[in-house]
């Protein structure tokens, strides 16, 4: 029997799948990334995961039919090269997949993490039995995926799907990109914290003050929690952050026709506090015929996306070369 690799190549941690033909994992198992250390160091891990995996399963790699790896960053389709990586620094210019093939003696496929999430969910998630979805991940920064007929959409030069910087508020907070009034600046994890931060450090009567005192610093998960206790100033940071979202949505809407949006990442968890606004405002902006058709529902494979989308973009590569 032959065996796939599938590997979520992340800034903090690196999860590796190790599955049958056809999608059935048999073991998946997470190492830590070791980005701080520079790309040897990642490298290194990488491989050892990767060691560590087949030896516990006692596969020999002569059984591998291929690997597939998907990283976070601007990710070049069709030079097949990270051009550069937020979470890994250093990855400028790096064509992982060519030093896998030589190293490794398989066929290798790379991906960007946010597509290969799209597609999981698309193959084995919430997307199942659709043709024209779009996934976000809504965590620290703003992701996102697009699979158009079935396919994923990768534009002319592989880098569609930047939803976290759909201009949302002219003159906005910087972004991390550069650029003002992106919506990952102003409806991500990081911006509702950094909100939160602001709203103590302008005076105002908030029970984040107590949580900064109590454990020195402020989280998004921590501004939901406030505002679930009523706490206006954070209702308000939230209620902010989720008029853009739901205005960003109806910017998609209204180009892509999509019939179905997944929500994902850590933020997603916070529910309907997130999910009914976000419908309602993606409503009230989007194109009627548009807006009425498309669900926003959550993606439900976590932290699994990125390799079971690999493993499913792997058997399709595999079975075309």
């Amino acid at each position: 029997m032959e065996y796939l690799l599938s590997v979520d190549l992340g800034g903090t941690n690196i999860l590796i799948a190790l599955a049958k033909r056809k999608g059935e994992i048999v073991r998946l198992q997470q190492f830590p990334t070791g980005a701080a250390a520079g790309p040897e160091s990642v490298w290194h891990n990488l491989l050892a995961g990767l060691e560590e995996v087949l030896c516990r399963e006692g596969i020999p790699w002569h059984k591998l039919a291929g690997l597939g790896v998907c990283a976070a960053g601007f990710f070049d389709y069709y030079t097949r090269s990270i051009i550069s990586s937020p979470n890994l620094p250093g990855w400028e210019n790096i064509s992982l997949e060519e030093r896998l093939k030589e190293k490794l003696c398989l066929p290798v496929l790379t991906e960007n993490d946010a597509n290969a999430a799209a597609f999981g969910e698309f193959i084995f998630g919430a997307g199942r039995g659709k043709r024209n979805m779009v996934n976000v991940t809504l965590g620290t920064g703003i992701g996102g995926g697009i699979i158009i007929d079935g396919k994923i959409y990768r534009g002319s030069g592989g880098f569609a799907g930047e939803i976290g910087h759909i201009p949302v508020l002219p003159e906005g907070p910087l972004c991390g990109c550069g650029r003002r009034g992106c919506l990952e600046s102003l409806s991500s994890g990081s911006a509702i914290a950094r909100a939160g931060r602001a709203a103590i450090a302008e005076g105002e009567q908030t029970i984040l003050k107590k949580v900064i005192q109590n454990s020195g610093g402020i989280t998004a998960s921590h501004v939901f929690e406030a505002a679930r206790k009523g706490d206006a100033v954070s209702v308000k940071i939230i209620e902010r952050a989720n008029y853009y979202l739901g205005r960003a949505f109806a910017t998609i809407v209204n180009i892509l026709n999509p019939s179905l949006i997944t929500l994902g990442g850590g933020m997603a968890r916070a529910g309907e506090t997130i999910f009914t606004p976000v419908r309602l405002h993606l409503k009230e902006a989007a194109i009627r015929p548009s807006g009425e058709m498309v669900e926003v529902v959550p993606a439900i494979l976590g932290e699994e996306a990125g390799v079971r989308g690999m493993l499913a973009l792997l058997e399709q590569h595999l079975l075309q070369n």
